[in-house]
């Protein structure tokens, strides 16, 4: 038996065009090389402003006594210089952080050791110290009423702190 073994030209060309139409790909490889981060010890700080009465926040600029507040972070690499904190939180019109609480008129106030008011979306840079590699915020907080008649109710409120580091 004999036969003829032959390539149907159409069957050639669509094996080839296939090959040929085969899409290009790009692989995209992306990173940071950055330091390693130092230990945040103070992950969460409550301010207890106590019991503050009517009475003494009725005058615009009424504020109630500061409250002392110290982020600390330890265990810095050696190649981190500095430390940054970047805060943020709700403000009202005044440009102070807004009490979430029922009292009315009364906005929160946060300052650094420099005696700087620090509102939202403000910074302040440390030093790593070169022998203990820590670094420490020493800042305040007080409830204020910047336009006075402040009312009777509960005062809350959020002031997150996010960390770069140089």
């Amino acid at each position: 038996m004999s036969g003829n073994i032959g390539a149907n030209p159409a069957t050639f060309c669509a094996l080839f065009t296939a090959t040929l139409q085969a899409a290009d790909v790009t692989i995209t490889v992306n990173g940071r090389v950055v330091a390693k981060p130092c230990t945040i010890q103070t992950k969460e700080a409550n301010v207890n402003l106590g019991d503050l009465y009517t009475r003494n926040l009725q005058q615009p600029g009424s504020a109630s006594g500061w409250h002392n507040i110290t982020l600390s972070l330890t265990d810095c690499p050696a190649e981190t210089s500095a430390v940054t904190a970047i805060v943020t939180g709700s403000t009202d019109n005044t440009g102070y952080y807004k009490n979430e609480g029922t009292a009315e008129n009364i906005q929160i106030e946060l300052r650094d050791d420099q005696d700087a008011t620090l509102k939202n979306g403000d910074s302040k840079t440390v030093i790593v110290d070169e022998i203990t590699r820590n670094a420490q915020f020493p800042l305040k907080a007080r409830a204020i009423t910047v336009n006075g008649n402040a009312s009777q109710g509960t005062i809350e409120a959020l002031i997150n702190v996010i960390y770069t580091w140089q």
